[in-house]
């Protein structure tokens, strides 16, 4: 009978813990995640987005309803999921950014591994970047490109979520019975390998 009682009393709280959790405490837990995954020197270059952050929560007839809770000091609801976004800026890398979940139960428990390809390991382990430089991905794509082209963009960095990878995208503008066309190579940011090439029309992206 004990026993019995002890688990009620067990539920019983956890009911009440999920259903008033502070929004430090998610905060906290949620950094400490980040820190032990890139460090506490890359921390600064997160950011909390009170835009992307938001936690789920059941309603009548089992339905499931979202909403924001950075401006909240607790979270009341019969909470499921919590999702905590932080945008990634490295600002001293061009183009070295993206977005990350930290998902939460209502525990405050990791409900699946962060995606942090978006650090590269030579950030967490402070050595020297790996990427190929932007001058010799232009030389790659010049190579690549079978138009004459008019104007050759630099070569943008940017991290692709489908693929999960940073990669560079050149641009060959050039020009076909006065209708402005592109053609588009995107390379692999540490090998120089074309991973794509397309084209686009007036600026319109078709691949």
């Amino acid at each position: 009978m004990r026993f019995i009682y002890l688990i009620i009393c067990f539920t019983l709280s956890s009911s009440i813990f999920a259903k008033n959790i502070s929004t430090d405490r998610v905060i906290t837990v949620s950094d400490s995640i980040l820190v032990s995954k890139v460090g506490e020197n890359l921390k600064k270059y997160f950011e909390l987005s009170s835009d992307g952050s938001h936690y789920k929560y059941l309603v009548a007839n089992k339905r499931m309803e979202t909403e924001h809770f950075l401006d909240q000091k607790k979270i009341k609801k019969d909470i499921t999921e919590i999702w905590v976004l932080y945008h990634f800026n490295y600002t001293k890398i061009e183009g070295m950014k993206a977005g990350i979940w930290i998902k939460l139960d209502e525990n405050l428990q990791l409900i699946e591994e962060p995606n942090f390809n978006i650090v590269p390991e030579f950030l967490i382990n402070t050595t020297a970047p790996s990427f190929i430089s932007r001058k010799d991905a232009k030389a790659i794509a010049l190579k690549i490109f079978t138009e004459k082209g008019a104007d050759i963009s630099e070569p943008k960095l940017q991290y692709v979520k489908k693929n999960e990878k940073y990669i560079y995208t050149i641009a060959n503008k050039t020009m076909k019975k006065n209708i402005r066309e592109m053609e588009i190579v995107e390379l692999d940011v540490f090998t120089g390998k074309l991973l794509s090439k397309y084209e686009s029309y007036n600026g319109l992206i078709e691949k």
